[in-house]
């Protein structure tokens, strides 16, 4: 066990968060060790439901929270060819608590970190693993669309089939749009509020409906070339009776974007909550298994991000930053903006040290 600690961000018990002292470990094969800059606060089944309700932790406390991070790598350990000591990254906490971004220094493994350019705000990469990798990972392995080469030479199978992305102004939707059009997909309709629209064309999408409007459904069908009126009543309907489907899990009950501590979590949709045809074929995603996927593991962080970064072909999500007060009030405003539903479109990020 290692003598010297540093300071995490970390859920001690249900519903109690605090600042503690957690030992410094050294990386090991494949590993790196990472100095902190910033960390985000995500809600669903990770920051805030762990925080609040132990989700996933099993009463095995303290975990420390935050699977995003930016910062600079001080220590390499062996087997890691691509960095080295000085390099600025972003990374996605896959594993236990010594990876997480919330802390002074976290031990990652070197296949889910992406060398950052030298010029690259360390602020905005906090923004990118999680949702790049959900999308990135949506897209081309759990629909099967054969995962691309930047910049295409030539336009993929079916690259005029309308594609739907529904809550593009989320996170994880602006990263969808974006991968699908750098990958030559012509026909992205993307369903945002209108705040979102003039982005979303911006970085390639064919058609951005206003996600609110009564006529969404049918304004959906038009833009797939569709010529229906006046009975879709829903997403579920406009999907083609041979589509896929893909839904980010958990499914949680109700409409809000972050459930209550007694709401229904489900990880496979139940039949009497499905809303679409039989012939539909639904896909769930779990973006935590995407390292199950050698090509993904491999390649996604290591090499394809950072040459996307490099070539500066794929844009941050927008920051809501915290960088003034302590590390404790800093991490307990975020995770209450985040738990109160007041994000839209951004990411809650945190410094978590000055560099």
């Amino acid at each position: 066990m290692s003598s010297q600690t540093h300071l995490a961000f970390a859920t001690t018990a249900v519903g109690t968060t605090s600042v503690i002292q957690v030992p410094t470990l050294s990386p090991g094969p494949g590993e790196v060790m990472v100095k902190m800059a910033f960390s985000t606060v995500i809600p669903l089944n990770l920051d805030t439901y762990m925080a609040d309700y132990g989700r996933n932790i099993n009463g095995e406390y303290p975990v420390v929270l935050g699977f995003n991070l930016s910062g600079v790598v001080e220590a390499v350990g062996s087997g890691v060819a691509d960095l080295q000591t000085g390099d600025k990254v972003c990374a996605f906490a896959t594993t236990r608590s010594k990876a997480k971004g919330l802390q002074e220094r976290a031990i990652i493994q070197s296949s889910t970190c992406a060398k950052l350019p030298d010029n690259y705000s360390l602020e905005a990469a906090a923004t990118i693993p999680d949702n790049s990798i959900t999308a990135f990972y949506t897209l081309f392995d759990c629909l099967g669309l054969a995962p691309p080469a930047f910049p295409i030479s030539v336009p993929p199978p079916h690259a005029e089939t309308p594609i739907l992305v529904y809550g593009a102004g989320a996170t994880s939707g602006q990263y969808a749009v974006q991968l699908l059009a750098l990958a030559g997909y012509k026909q992205v309709i993307a369903t945002a509020s209108p705040r979102h629209h003039s982005y979303l064309k911006s970085v390639g999408a064919a058609h951005v409906i206003d996600y609110s409007a009564d006529d969404m459904s049918e304004k959906i069908l038009l833009a797939a070339g569709k010529n229906r009126r006046g009975h879709a009543q829903s997403v579920s309907s406009v999907v083609s009776s041979d589509g896929v489907a893909a839904m980010l899990l958990p499914v949680t009950e109700g409409s809000k974007h972050a459930a209550g501590k007694d709401a229904q979590m489900w990880m496979e949709l139940p039949a009497d909550r499905n809303p679409f045809s039989d012939s539909v074929k639904l896909v769930g995603v779990r973006t935590l298994l995407y390292q199950q996927n050698e090509y993904l593991r491999d390649n996604l962080m290591p090499k394809i991000l950072p040459r996307l970064l490099k070539e500066a072909i794929i844009q941050p999500n927008r920051v809501r930053l915290f960088d003034q007060g302590s590390l404790q009030d800093l991490c307990q405003e975020a995770l209450n903006v985040v738990r109160n539903g007041q994000v839209k479109g951004e990411k809650v990020v945190v410094e978590v040290v000055s560099m």
